[in-house]
């Protein structure tokens, strides 16, 4: 009953989990879509709403428009022109029948805008009116016909006076034989001059306004007003039930007329809120997954339950161990715990045992990364600080070397370990002398790398010559070998390592190419000392990742590699010289990837004859930007099966000399084109960079052994000649085969 219980209860908590874990993404998502469905139907409805109040708008602009353009064609008229003057002349021309014809294309006029109650021309300088419905002396016009407020009646007259283009009043009431109107007057000069002697006076009549309004402005808006130095001119309210217009919520939109100083505030009701239907489909759809979901979670959690059962039962019978003794009676479960617990005890301490070691070869091969170039950009630079490496950006480096050359002739391996002890607790000792941290480490069996590092710049006042010289005489007064102990410049950042380290490896080939200890050399020719820097480690890096499409990193070395230089402040001609190199390795990368390399060729050609190494540095970064955008490839689900096969047969069969695109493709039925792609988006490097790799390794691991000569062992790893081994091995790993055997001591 117990048992049954318990298990209930974590059927119980396994069921519920699940139907948590179905049904609370789901109501999230619908919650979510419902949210984004409300916010698209109100910006639609924005959209809708701004594009209609700018059509109403450039509405009233075009009548006001209209307005403008009847005042430059009414002063353009003859008529007005005579009229204007202040002479008898042109009276016996304007006879009766002639101020009937006119007074009726005037009111035509008028008539045709649509929107003006009557208009006239006041002539100032003769006080006289000319009007659709007669001509009247302006006192007697004033008085009688179109009757205004003194106050209205005085800004008219006093803005007849005035040079008006376009002058629109404020509204006013007045009456035309006794009829009230509600009116805007607007003013018009028909003569270009401080005192003009012909005003257009028209009245914009509110409910004429208010019909066009109606008629071509649409319903959609609920409100319209016009004011104009936040004064109203003019509102528009659409016709809606008291209680409907009471719950509506609305919103303005306002607008600049482009023909006036008015301003257009047009409201439109909030429809958003019909968005009730899509709550109610969400709801649907919350309930029909709260359904399925709960029916998913009921077959998840018999499935998963299935397992856990059956431990419990075999937890709860002791009978079914067979390492438990038949008398253990009610003890056999604990023991049995017991035993498991101290195997697991025993094998997580042999599994901390192995970590350490892995930490510890990790750490190492950290150390001979930075060494080599470690760009920020490398997906490596988080595993630092795991691997306990406190290195940023901003601290300063140097790197010092240890040669242990002096004592390759020693052979009693407890002699070498005690010089190699003796080392470490010199360098321990002067370096908390010197309040410096360092890192301590093995490059090669010859040579130990010295890391010290500090949060500020350091080396100034010669401090780290102080302490290799220390360091020097410290090993050979404890153990009698004159070890060398060589250091580069202090530098900057991460790259600062690699940079310091190769300064301090150049010091140390020419120190022992002078003694003779490299006796590979010794037939060649002393090399000239390069004032460039194009360490071998980072032109590998280069052309991986120029291989692999990554571009940052491939920038990011370029940039180093120019700066450094430029620090140096390099001839012309070692400038030149050092571009030519990086275009080498550039061109090399594009005809590896199947590129034509001619144009590129004869482009940076022509650059060098023109001398200009400004335009050189910008094609390099050019080239390569175009090799990494051209290397990005992605890897589909169609060659991954064509390509596992590719790649297998390759790491089975490296070592054959056999091994060849072409072979790969009469194999395969394919053209050798394409099984280069395939094979190139399954590995994400060239075929051959691939294959040269495989056989790089299994040739160094020979080397090290030192059991066979070196034309055995490039034919062991599948090279047909020793020439070609060797090529390719400078090349990869940037050392000849029989330095590095003699290296690995």
């Amino acid at each position: 009953m117990h048992k049954k219980r318990f298990g209930n209860r974590t059927f119980r908590k396994i069921f519920l989990s699940y139907t948590a874990i179905l049904i609370i993404p789901i109501i999230i998502f619908s919650s979510i879509n419902v949210h984004r469905n409300i916010v698209e139907e109100q910006r639609q409805q924005y959209d809708r709403h701004a594009s209609d109040a700018r059509r109403i708008a450039d509405i009233i602009d075009n009548k006001l428009n209209e307005l403008k353009q009847f005042g430059k064609t009414l002063s353009s008229k003859s008529w007005v022109k005579k009229l204007m003057q202040n002479t008898n002349v042109y009276d016996q021309e304007f006879d009766l029948l002639k101020m009937i014809e006119i007074r009726k294309d005037f009111d035509n006029d008028v008539n045709s805008i649509g929107i003006l109650s009557f208009g006239m021309v006041i002539f100032p300088e003769k006080q006289w009116i000319l009007s659709s419905i007669g001509n009247f002396q302006a006192e007697d016009f004033f008085s009688y016909v179109t009757v205004f407020d003194p106050n209205t009646q005085q800004a008219i007259q006093k803005s007849v006076m005035d040079n008006n283009d376009f002058k629109i009043m404020q509204p006013t009431t007045l009456k035309l034989w006794d009829s009230p109107k509600r009116v805007i007057p607007v003013l018009q000069s028909l003569e270009v001059v401080n005192r003009p002697r012909a005003v257009l006076v028209l009245f914009i009549d509110s409910a004429y306004l208010s019909d066009y309004m109606h008629r071509f402005a649409g319903s959609e808006f609920k409100e319209l007003s016009i004011t104009t130095h936040q004064t109203s001119i003019y509102q528009q309210i659409q016709q809606s039930s008291g209680e409907q217009s009471t719950r509506e919520k609305g919103y303005t939109l306002a607008l600049p007329s482009k023909s006036s100083d008015w301003q257009y505030a047009v409201t439109y009701t909030d429809s958003s809120g019909v968005w009730i239907h899509n709550l109610f489909s969400s709801l649907l759809a919350i309930l029909i997954s709260i359904a399925v979901g709960t029916c998913s979670a009921f077959i998840l959690t018999r499935i998963t339950y299935r397992p856990l059962r059956a431990l419990l039962n075999k937890l709860s019978d002791g009978d079914r161990y067979e390492d438990v003794k038949p008398d253990a009676g009610a003890s056999s479960e604990y023991n049995y715990i017991e035993k498991s617990i101290d195997r697991l005890l025993h094998e997580n301490q042999e599994l901390q045992q192995s970590m350490l070691a892995f930490e510890s070869a990790a750490r190492s091969n950290m150390f001979l990364r930075l060494l080599k170039g470690y760009f920020p950009e490398d997906p490596q630079i988080n595993g630092l600080a795991k691997f306990g490496i406190r290195y940023t950006e901003d601290m300063s480096y140097c790197t010092m070397l240890v040669s242990l050359h002096a004592i390759h002739e020693v052979t009693e391996l407890a002699m070498i370990r005690k010089i190699e002890m003796i080392t470490m607790l010199v360098v321990e000792k002067v370096m908390k002398q010197a309040q410096l941290d360092y890192e301590l480490f093995e490059i090669t069996n010859a040579d130990k790398a010295l890391i010290v590092s500090a949060g500020q710049p350091f080396g100034a006042d010669g401090l780290i010559e102080r302490i290799a010289s220390e360091i020097t005489a410290e090993i050979a007064q404890n153990s009698g070998f004159h070890l060398d102990v060589l250091h580069g410049p202090v530098e900057q950042g991460l790259v600062g390592i690699s940079k310091s380290y190769y300064a301090a490896h150049e010091q140390l080939q020419y120190l022992l190419f002078s003694r003779g200890h490299i006796r590979t050399m010794q037939e060649e020719a002393v090399p000239n000392e390069l004032d460039y820097y194009y360490p071998t480690d980072w032109e590998v890096q280069l052309i991986n990742n120029l291989k692999v499409g990554n571009l940052d990193t491939s920038m990011h070395i370029l940039q180093e590699i120019s700066s450094e230089n430029a620090r140096r402040q390099l001839s012309e001609s070692s400038t030149v010289r050092l571009v030519s190199l990086l275009m080498e390795t550039l061109l090399r990368v594009l005809h590896e990837v199947n590129l034509d390399t001619s144009i590129y060729a004869k482009q940076f050609t022509s650059m060098i004859n023109a001398g200009n190494t400004t335009v050189m540095w910008s094609y390099v970064y050019e080239v390569g930007t175009l090799i990494c955008e051209r290397n990005r490839y992605s890897n589909t689900s169609s060659t991954m099966e064509v390509g596992s096969k590719l790649l297998q047969y390759v790491n089975d069969n490296y070592t054959s000399a056999d091994v060849s695109l072409k072979m790969l493709a009469e194999m395969y039925q394919m053209s050798s084109s394409n099984v280069s792609k395939i094979f190139k988006e399954v590995t994400g490097i060239n075929f051959y960079d691939y294959l040269c790799r495989l056989r790089m390794e299994m040739a160094k691991e020979l080397l090290r052994e030192k059991k066979c000569a070196i034309d055995a062992i490039a034919l062991r790893v599948g090279y047909e000649n020793v020439y070609s081994f060797k090529r390719a091995f400078t090349r990869y790993e940037g050392i000849k085969p029989d330095e590095y055997m003699q290296m690995a001591i």
